[in-house]
């Protein structure tokens, strides 16, 4: 398993799995009262999803970890995009999870004498704004998907989609991405062995 920060021209893989790698997911459900019923829930959709990593930049010459830089390097790194509120993907091999993120939190401590830098980093979903405009009439201009059986649907990837996040658009539902994965393997061979993908190509929705 690895883990990849970064921008599309700037990344950094963390040199040590982190010890503790959680990822937070919650309905934002109100309750609210109602005359001879009681309470009842109203959903306000998904909140923006967490991610909380806590490991070490190595200082020391360990042979399990992959460093390339010293570990005030890799704290410079991450605190400048924190401070410049730059929208970052993180990418967890072997499983799921790429997403466009911001570092909400990031912080370090040395603890045992051996300069190695402890850090705790917790990461916040990214969510662009799309909001459609509506006309004169109120009506969306958001465009309809269309899905005939004469028609094959197909999603451009721009930059950020995610396989999950496109599997939602489509499907209302992130977690059966793999449906999209399996589409494409042939056309793009990569699928088979991760879920990435770039933009300008062209996906089956199947």
């Amino acid at each position: 398993m690895e883990v990849w920060i970064g921008t599309d021209n700037d990344r950094i893989k963390l040199p040590i799995t982190p010890a503790v790698l959680g990822v937070d997911r919650s309905l934002d459900i109100d309750a609210e009262s109602v005359v001879k019923l009681g309470e009842v829930d109203t959903s306000n959709g998904m909140k923006l999803k967490t991610i909380d990593l806590e490991g070490f930049f190595p200082k020391q010459d360990y042979s399990f970890a992959s460093n390339n830089m010293d570990p005030y390097g890799y704290s410079d790194k991450l605190q400048g995009w924190m401070y410049n509120e730059t929208v970052l993907r993180i990418i967890i091999t072997e499983t799921p999870t790429n997403m466009l993120c911001k570092i909400k939190d990031f912080n370090t401590r040395e603890q045992d004498g051996t300069r190695d830098l402890y850090f705790e980093l917790n990461l916040i979903e990214h969510r662009p704004k799309n909001i459609p405009r509506l006309d004169n009439n109120g009506n969306s201009n958001r465009p309809i998907s269309t899905n005939t059986s004469d028609t094959q649907r197909t999603h451009k990837v721009v930059k950020g989609d995610s396989l999950w996040d496109i599997s939602h658009k489509y499907y209302g539902k992130g977690s059966i991405y793999k449906k999209i994965n399996e589409a494409n393997k042939n056309k793009y061979p990569s699928l088979a062995n991760n879920n990435i993908i770039y933009p300008n190509w062209i996906l089956i929705i199947p």
